[in-house]
């Protein structure tokens, strides 16, 4: 195998292998990035064997092969490398020599035979959607992913397929985020559902760019299909709760704040919050909203955000850092709070529509 590539060709291709591939494998080679080179063509693949990554790429070869490189030293030899800097990939038996301007590395190569490839299932459903779309998506409920959780169906996001459209759900049990979107799809049941594992969001987030995107589902894999760019990933084997009992009903009243003024208060009443028990406590009144947080120290802070609120007053404590995600969930200038009241959760949205909707459960105090 011998071909040549500028640095910034192979660079962000090298960067999202290198977080693919296994850093402490039980198998050596799964510490390795797959390169295939015949004609004019050029293939990158990596896997953990829960997840895996194909990247496609049109580019003249000197020599067809194939070999298995440590990812993360070949990303870094890149890397170091001055910008704009043709690289040159040579494979003679188990080795690959690598030759940048006046630099020479060499580096130990498995043979490309031994890869385990992630085996894939035909699938249940198929659907083409808007990458940019399912990227926001993603992003939403990624943040009320729970991590490391017992119950492992909640490490990670519901993915629900109903009609001509697809739903992502997340929760930790103490809040719940929920985005729809257009999903044009061949399901032939009234409903799929499978579970997406919080290392397959985490890396769809890095790669997921704009365009069309492909994405393939069967009972136990996972699909995205960009055009240059294949990503799959085994699907948690879990039920997901029905989320649908926690969403609440009959909330009598709202608040509409503006985004930018609320961000600042959150950021503001953040300074003093105990870091052993971060807790904001809102007060609502005639359009008003006072943040209150208090910390070992007896230090105390009260900020005052004028609001559109016209109910009678209320008071109602939450976790300090789930209530700042919700700036991260929601980029509308303005957001909508719906409330009942001191002991009930909060369900924040856009203000003229529910999709993302974002529910917060409030501190026992």
């Amino acid at each position: 195998m011998k071909l040549t590539m500028d640095r910034e060709d192979i660079l962000p291709i090298l960067a999202n292998m290198a977080n693919i591939a296994d850093r402490r494998p039980i198998q050596p080679i799964l510490a390795h990035v797959l390169i295939e080179a015949a004609g004019q063509h050029c293939r990158f693949i990596a896997t953990d064997q829960e997840v895996q990554l194909s990247v496609d790429k049109d580019h003249p070869v000197d020599s067809p092969g194939s070999c298995a490189v440590p990812a993360r030293k070949l990303y870094d030899i890149c890397r170091a490398l001055p910008e704009h800097t043709p690289v040159e990939f040579h494979k003679d038996n188990d080795k690959l020599f690598i030759k940048a301007a006046k630099s020479r590395f060499t580096l130990h190569v498995l043979p490309a035979e031994q890869f385990p490839y992630l085996s894939i299932h035909s699938s249940r459903c198929q659907g083409n959607c808007d990458a940019a779309q399912f990227r926001e998506a993603l992003a939403v409920t990624a943040n009320t992913m729970a991590q490391n959780d017992a119950r492992i169906f909640l490490n990670g996001v519901l993915l629900e397929i109903q009609t001509q459209e697809m739903r992502l759900v997340a929760t930790d049990g103490h809040r719940l985020s929920m985005m729809n979107l257009p999903f044009a799809n061949s399901l032939e049941e009234d409903i799929y559902q499978c579970i997406l594992p919080r290392k397959a969001v985490m890396e769809l987030l890095r790669i997921v760019t704009v365009g069309d995107i492909q994405i393939s589902l069967s009972d136990t894999s996972f699909v995205l299909d960009d055009g240059s760019q294949q990503f799959a990933c085994k699907l948690i084997d879990a039920k997901y709760p029905d989320y649908r009992r926690v969403i609440p009903q009959g909330h009598p009243f709202f608040a509409i704040l503006d985004r930018q003024h609320f961000k600042s208060a959150l950021q503001q009443s953040e300074v003093l919050v105990s870091d052993r028990n971060p807790t904001t406590h809102v007060h609502l009144a005639d359009n008003l909203m006072i943040l209150r947080s208090r910390n070992e120290e007896q230090e105390e802070g009260e900020i005052e955000l004028a609001i559109e609120y016209q109910a009678e007053a209320l008071d109602i404590a939450f976790n300090s850092r789930y209530l700042n995600d919700t700036i991260q969930i929601f980029n509308q200038d303005k957001i909508r709070m719906r409330v009942k009241d001191g002991n009930s959760a909060a369900v924040f949205t856009p203000m003229d529509a529910d999709n993302p909707l974002y529910i917060l459960m409030p501190v026992r105090l």
